[in-house]
C-alpha cells in the first residue's frame, strides 16, 4: 500500500471510510491520474499548487491561523467521474458552496487539473475541516471518487472514496 493511502495512527480505515488503492473499485489508471494531478488554491496573497505527497506551506499556514486540523480539496463537478455539462457542474458547485457557507466553514476557491491538459480544470473548494473523516463525508455527499486531504502539518494525500 502506498504510504499516502494509509490512515493516520489516530484514525482507523473504518472510521474514515477510505478505500486503500488495492481495494478501491476505481481503475488503477484513474487513481494514478488523481495522484499526478495538481490542486490549486487561491490564497489572499496568491495561488498555491497542492500535490499529493507534498506539503503546501502557505495553505497550511492559512489553516493553522484558523486553528484548523486540515482541509479537504473537493469538487462537486462530474459526480463519480461521469462528465456533466457546464450548467450541471455549475449548479453542483453552487450547492457545494451553499452547503459550506451554511456550515460556516472557512474555505478557499480552487481548481484541479492535470499537467498534460487531459481534462479541463474542475472548479473546487478547499474546505477547512476537523478531520479526514469529515473530508470523506463531504466528498461522498457530493458523489466524488476521491478528495485530497491537506493536514495542517505534513503532506497532502489522496483519500479514495470508492
Amino acid at each position: 500500500m502506498d504510504r499516502l493511502d494509509e490512515d493516520d495512527a489516530n484514525e482507523s480505515e473504518a472510521s474514515v471510510g477510505r478505500e486503500p488503492a488495492e481495494r478501491s473499485r476505481l481503475p488503477a489508471a484513474l487513481i494514478a491520474a488523481y495522484r499526478a494531478a495538481w490542486y490549486r488554491v487561491e490564497l489572499p496573497e496568491g495561488a498555491e499548487t497542492l500535490r499529493i505527497g507534498a506539503p503546501a506551506p502557505r495553505t497550511q499556514a492559512w489553516l493553522r491561523a484558523r486553528g484548523c486540523a486540515g482541509a479537504a480539496f473537493v469538487t462537486a463537478c462530474n459526480p463519480h467521474g461521469q462528465r456533466q455539462d457546464e450548467a450541471a457542474n455549475a449548479a453542483a458547485m453552487a450547492r457545494l458552496r451553499a452547503h459550506i457557507e451554511a456550515r460556516g466553514s472557512p474555505f478557499l476557491v480552487g481548481a484541479g487539473g492535470d499537467d498534460a491538459g487531459g481534462w479541463a480544470p474542475e472548479p473546487s473548494l478547499l474546505v477547512a475541516l476537523d478531520g479526514v473523516a469529515r473530508a470523506a463525508e463531504l466528498g461522498r455527499m457530493f458523489e466524488q471518487n476521491a478528495v485530497v486531504w491537506l493536514p495542517a502539518e505534513g503532506p497532502a494525500r489522496l483519500v479514495l472514496l470508492r
